[in-house]
């Protein structure tokens, strides 16, 4: 435990903060402000309520402090002045106190009183203790795989296939090259699973339909009985129960379309916009390949970095933080469903899943992103990697939405700061990795 004594620029009266560290990287901080702290916060809670309270005679904000405090009642001040306090004497506290943390505080015993020193008590968690090898060290070679002939071929029969031409063919059985429009809906034994009658188009030669499938639609018709395909769920189903089980489909056959390809030559290439012969096409070809080899390339060296940084790391991750990141996974996945007008409770629903199960798949991954959080943070320290006003201005308005409040805007920027260094340290371990930085001795952390 340690006692701090400070001063602020926004308060001459002396902070006192007491700090007991705990277990698993939480701690215990209590606050003391003096008396004349407490005496102009109850001031301007009573001028804040007198704008708000309407009071016989009076103008917002014109009432004296004695009328608005026997109008609202004791309690009512109390309440607004430990508001108006609370935010700015934690902020105080953790700066003075050079805390590092990770939770919002929970704040106990905050008992004010006219004329007496007010304390409190927080409970947060704090950033762990991390322990980095040598990750100056860390070097991985850019490999760039050359464009296979076969990936050329495969691209141009995407082509084929992107520019085919559709005509009616619901007069007819269903042949091999057709696209199919059915109704489908899939049974695991009595169990529906997903939505029944779901109407889909399925393009029997590109391969994306479950093994066993294209085939068993082979001889169907518009208009004819129903077809009732077995099938074998793959192991990388979204679903895992239903990894390896077999399902029967049942598929009400409304449309045939029968499918003719352009040919493989210049014409093709025309088609495409991509030069006027096969040829320079398929030069095209190969050069976005390429790029994408490229890309692919720096991805994996990336990857690979970091995988060695943290191979390097050493932290015991509390639980809590943990939980906060699959938190922040599972909102941000129902904020994406919900802007395609899809509600998480109701995706689980269909799919028969639990939160709690959607929050044990995702455990692991908030496990390694924690990790790495904290290991770029101890890079960032360690090389004493900062962030300008001038970048946190920047970041701040590249992030928040404009109309953000002053208030909102302040919240946000130490977050936010955070995110940018992090993003810095990223860079320092990739440059690293290019082996475009020079090792020299870190700063100690």
């Amino acid at each position: 435990m340690g006692r701090i004594m400070s001063q602020s620029s926004m308060d001459v009266a002396a902070l006192e903060v007491e700090v007991e560290r705990l277990p698993a990287a939480q701690a215990k901080v209590t606050v003391t402000a003096p008396a004349e702290v407490v005496d102009r916060a109850i001031a301007r809670a009573l001028i804040d309520l007198s704008r708000r309270v309407r009071l016989p005679g009076f103008r917002p904000g014109k009432a004296p402090a004695a009328v608005v405090e026997r109008a609202v009642g004791w309690d009512a001040v109390q309440q607004e002045a430990t508001d108006l306090l609370l935010p700015d004497l934690y902020r105080r506290a953790v700066e003075q106190a050079q805390l590092d943390p990770v939770s919002q505080p929970t704040v106990a015993e905050a008992d004010l009183e006219r004329g007496q020193p007010f304390r409190f008590v927080a409970s947060v968690l704090l950033r762990p203790e991390v322990t980095l090898g040598d990750y100056r060290q860390i070097r991985v070679p850019l490999e760039v795989k050359d464009v296979p002939e076969e990936d050329v071929a495969g691209t141009l029969e995407a082509l084929r296939q992107r520019y085919a031409q559709l005509t009616d063919a619901a007069d007819r059985e269903v042949q091999a090259q057709d696209v199919v429009t059915a109704e489908l809906t899939m049974h695991h034994g009595d169990q529906v699973i997903g939505t029944p009658n779901q109407l889909q188009t399925l393009d029997l030669q590109r391969g994306q339909l479950l093994p066993g499938m294209a085939d068993q639609l082979l001889g169907a018709r518009v208009g004819g009985d129903p077809i009732e395909i077995t099938v074998t769920l793959p192991e990388d189903y979204a679903r895992e129960e239903l990894r390896g089980e077999m399902v029967v489909v049942t598929a009400n056959v409304t449309g045939i379309q029968a499918k003719s390809l352009p040919e493989l030559d210049d014409n093709l290439a025309a088609i495409a916009g991509r030069g006027e012969t096969l040829e320079e096409l398929k030069g095209f070809i190969r050069d976005e390949l390429r790029e994408e080899l490229a890309a692919e390339a720096q991805r994996e060296q990336a990857n690979k970095a970091l995988e060695l940084l943290l191979g390097m790391t050493k932290v015991d991750l509390p639980e809590a933080m943990i939980q906060a990141e699959i938190d922040h996974q599972v909102r941000d996945l129902e904020a994406r469903l919900a802007e395609s007008g899809i509600a998480l409770d109701a995706l689980l629903a269909a799919q028969d899943r639990s939160l709690e199960q959607l929050r044990g798949e995702r455990r692991q991954a908030a496990v390694e992103r924690v990790r790495l959080d904290l290991a770029l943070g101890q890079v960032a320290k360690q090389e004493a990697l900062e962030t300008s006003d001038l970048e946190l201005a920047a970041a701040l308005s590249q992030i928040l939405p404009k109309g953000t409040s002053k208030e909102a805007r302040e919240r946000s920027r130490e977050p936010i700061r955070r995110e940018v260094m992090i993003s810095k340290a990223n860079n320092f371990v990739l440059a690293l990795a290019r082996g475009d930085q020079e090792p020299a001795s870190p700063s100690a952390g």
